[in-house]
């Protein structure tokens, strides 16, 4: 479900600080469910939601971040939000991810602009992949956020490495963590 409030793309710090109350009134106004993603990078509501102990919640950042440096491989990132840079690697850094970030890519498009035509940012999305594998050396790239959400699967043929979507990592996270409930 959407958050009842709040941007309808996060792009700043602060617009993921306003989320956080969003998410905990969507996780209360939910409790029947099985589990719960955050769906915004920087896992707005996380801990907060976790706190409730309603049901499991994944965090669509972290479920992604851990996907793409899974068995210590060297990956990079490419996202949107250029305003929330600091804040993603503070959280790479956070997870114990930061040795394996062989990159971080941010496209031109915010969030809402890649919301609004996909298909029209394509090319940069690629050449930032591209670019992660042949500049940066990575061997898995992640797209972190969702307007990226199945960029992957189109793209992989032509990305030179793995190209995993963060949405895809936290729904199989969400998915893992009902069955260890």
């Amino acid at each position: 479900m959407t958050a009842a409030f709040g941007a309808p793309g996060i792009q700043t710090v602060e617009e993921a600080k306003t989320a956080v109350r969003a998410v905990v009134e969507a996780l209360r106004a939910n409790a029947g469910c099985d589990a719960a993603i955050t769906a915004a990078f920087l896992d707005p509501g996380f801990e907060e939601a976790t706190a409730l102990g309603i049901m499991p919640v994944v965090g669509f950042g972290r479920a992604g971040l851990r996907a793409a440096g899974a068995g210590g491989r060297r990956f990079a990132l490419v996202t949107a939000g250029a305003a929330m840079e600091d804040a993603v690697r503070a959280r790479i850094d956070e997870l114990g991810l930061a040795p394996q970030l062989a990159g971080l890519r941010l496209v031109r498009a915010g969030v809402r602009d890649l919301i609004a035509d996909r298909a029209g940012h394509r090319a940069e999305v690629l050449a930032a992949v591209r670019a992660c594998v042949e500049l940066d050396g990575a061997e898995a790239v992640l797209l972190g956020g969702a307007p990226f959400a199945g960029f992957a699967e189109e793209i992989a043929a032509e990305a030179g490495a793995p190209v995993l979507d963060g949405v895809a990592a936290a729904v199989e996270a969400a998915l893992e963590a009902r069955r260890g409930s």
